[in-house]
Parts: C-alpha cells; structure tokens; sequence
C-alpha cells in the first residue's frame, strides 16, 4: 500500500472513530454502572464524557433496550465505516451518508463542548485557552476528529464526483 493510499484510507476511518467513541461513552456508562468503584470505569468515563455528554444523557433514561440497541447500532456503523474505508470505490453513497451523519454528530459534539465549559460560558469556542493536541481528552482531541471527518466527506464528495464524471465519458 502506498502512503497515498494509506493516508486517504486513515481519513476514510475518521467516520469510524467517530461511532465508536460515542459507543464507548456508552459502554463507559455500563461499566460505570456495574463497578461503580473502579477507577477504570470513571476514568473511561470522564475521558468520553465531554464530547458525547448530550448522547448519554439522552440514553442513560431510555430503557434497557433502547440503551443497548443505541450501543449495538454504533458499534456496527463503526465496524461498516471500516470496510467501507478500505473498499472505497463500492457503496459510495452509502460511504457518503455514513461520513456526514458523523460529520454533523461530530460538529454537535464540537459545539457542546465550546459552549459547556464551566466559567467560560460566553466566551466562543475560538477564544478558549489553547489545549494540548493529545489523543485523548476534551475540545483537542473532538476537533481533531471533527476536521478528520470533514477530510472525509470532502474524499466522498470527490470520489462521486469522479464517478459521475467517468460516466459522462463512457456515454459520449
């Protein structure tokens, strides 16, 4: 595989990441639930909690159920996300709507941390102190993702592009 390919396949993932950060805030809320004493779990929890508050909250109340099929649903949108990353020319609508469902949770999930900071309330987004580019954690790490994703939905746009244009050529 080339560098290029490998590249374009990372930000093919990008969708993938984030499904399966919003499915591990909700499994970090299972485990939180059945060892609430480990230091594990509330680390796994707190690190989650900031880019997928509005999600847990959402279906931390919804029955058991609704709960786990949530869960289950991400975590297969991850693991489609996959395979369409490294088989890119096959569904490519589907490869589009799947990178901007992400793109427009990922973008709610940028706003809500900008906008829940404690004692930064009117302060925008851009004017937050700057924080350290880790993997984990808080407005870096959201944003990270969320310009992974957009990177994503540009190569979507451009590959149906492509498809459309190559079409155009064998029907002339």
């Amino acid at each position: 595989m080339t560098m290029h390919a490998l590249v374009l396949t990372i930000i093919r993932l990008g969708p993938s990441g984030a499904y399966m950060a919003a499915a591990i805030s909700l499994l970090s809320v299972a485990l939180l639930c059945s060892t609430p004493s480990s230091p594990l779990a509330w680390a796994i929890y707190t690190t989650m909690l900031p880019t997928t508050r509005t999600l847990i909250l959402t279906l931390v109340t919804a029955s058991d159920m609704v709960f786990w099929g949530a869960t289950v649903a991400l975590l297969v949108a991850a693991a489609a996300g996959g395979y369409l990353a490294v088989r890119p020319e096959q569904y490519l609508q589907l490869r589009f709507i799947h990178a901007h469902v992400a793109l427009i949770a990922s973008g709610l999930a940028v706003l809500q941390i900008s906008q829940n900071s404690a004692g930064l309330v009117s302060i925008s987004f851009s004017q937050l102190p700057p924080a350290g580019w880790s993997l984990v954690g808080g407005p870096s790490a959201a944003f990270a993702l969320f310009v992974l994703i957009l990177l994503a939905c540009l190569n979507a746009h451009a590959a149906i592009i492509k498809s459309i244009r190559s079409a155009r050529h064998c029907v002339a």
